[in-house]
């Protein structure tokens, strides 16, 4: 066997090769995980008098409370810790071991779990779709626009990179335990291309890309904002202008690890519409946080642009606009398979 092909040797090169990337995106060195003893107690808690919350996280190996201000809890014994100043922090936990609640020295907080932290299953919007208001989407129409538009050129995804996980192909996607609302994800050729750069380039780091939504028709867009409610339904593009999803150039993505195939911890439920979509949520673990930056960076350096209320959305930013489409993806064919 070949000295280079040692497993020493091949593990060195893979470390160096994993810094060298991370270096050239300009990221801090992979965190430790979180001692699985704080993951219980991460989250968010408000006070009984009067309702104010405050945020229980992990960095740097430490717990933190931050409200205004982020101050370090020093571990005084089990459940308990110790804020600067001397100021008791003790935790109790529920029957599942979550934290249920904190007393920060004489003031009580109680826990307020986001939709599905404690591991109780989501009911989405395709569970219990609203048929009429279903057909009240498809029978719609865009809206007419104006102006000089690439011409369409969609794709699916895996045709370009096999690799990257799509709605049929990921066992852990958004919509956990019901089939995908189409059998394939779709991107203009641009977009899919850069798609598969960015996951190439996160293979060097051991994670691959796993798509949960793409090319999404116009009558979607519309049959979500008629059907959810408002609190959820800021996170869905106003119908009357368009989303780009529909235009085929932006994909709902997150990170899967190559050596498991589980997905990433991005500190995020399935199914989950809460304050965690922010990229800028400062909750959660140091590990969620980085696997966060790793993506945004990652598809920031192949010519995508995120947003700021959800950490999963990117859209590829090419020279010239694409005009919405309203086709049902289960009808599109794959010019890559023409004359094959």
């Amino acid at each position: 066997m070949s000295f280079y092909n040692t497993p020493a040797v091949l593990l060195a090169f893979s470390a160096l090769t994993a810094s060298t990337c991370l270096a050239s995106l300009n990221l801090p060195p992979k965190p430790a995980p979180c001692p699985g003893h704080w993951l219980g107690l991460v989250g968010k808690y408000k006070a009984a008098k009067d309702g104010r919350s405050l945020l229980v996280l992990e960095a740097e190996g430490s717990l933190h409370l931050r409200d205004s201000r982020s101050r370090k809890m020093d571990g005084a014994g089990g459940d308990s810790f110790c804020l600067a100043g001397g100021i008791p922090a003790v935790f109790w936990r529920d029957s599942l071991g979550y934290g249920a609640g904190v007393r920060i020295g004489s003031e009580e907080y109680q826990r307020s779990f986001y939709p599905g932290e404690r591991g109780e299953q989501t009911v989405t919007v395709w569970r219990q779709r609203n048929d009429s208001l279903w057909a009240l989407a498809r029978a719609a129409s865009p809206p007419l626009e104006k102006g000089r538009f690439a011409k369409p050129d969609l794709v699916d995804i895996r045709s370009i990179d096999p690799g990257i996980r799509t709605p049929l192909t990921n066992p852990e996607g958004a919509a956990q335990g019901e089939p995908p609302v189409y059998r394939k994800a779709w991107l203009q050729r641009p977009a899919a291309r850069a798609l598969a750069r960015a996951h190439r380039r996160l293979k060097s780091l051991g994670y691959g890309l796993a798509v949960n939504d793409a090319y999404r028709p116009w009558y979607i867009t519309k049959y979500l904002k008629l059907s959810l409610p408002p609190e959820q339904g800021k996170y869905v593009a106003d119908p009357g202008k368009g989303s780009h999803h529909n235009r085929g150039t932006a994909a709902d993505v997150t990170l899967f690890e190559l050596a498991t195939g589980r997905q990433a911890d991005m500190g995020y439920g399935p199914s989950e519409l809460s304050e965690r979509a922010s990229s800028n949520y400062p909750g959660g673990t140091s590990l969620q946080r980085w696997h966060r930056l790793l993506l945004k960076s990652v598809m920031a350096a192949e010519g995508f642009r995120g947003l700021s209320k959800e950490w999963w959305h990117f859209r590829h930013i090419g020279p010239r606009p694409y005009r919405l489409m309203n086709a049902a993806p289960d009808e599109l064919v794959d010019t890559n398979k023409q004359g094959q």
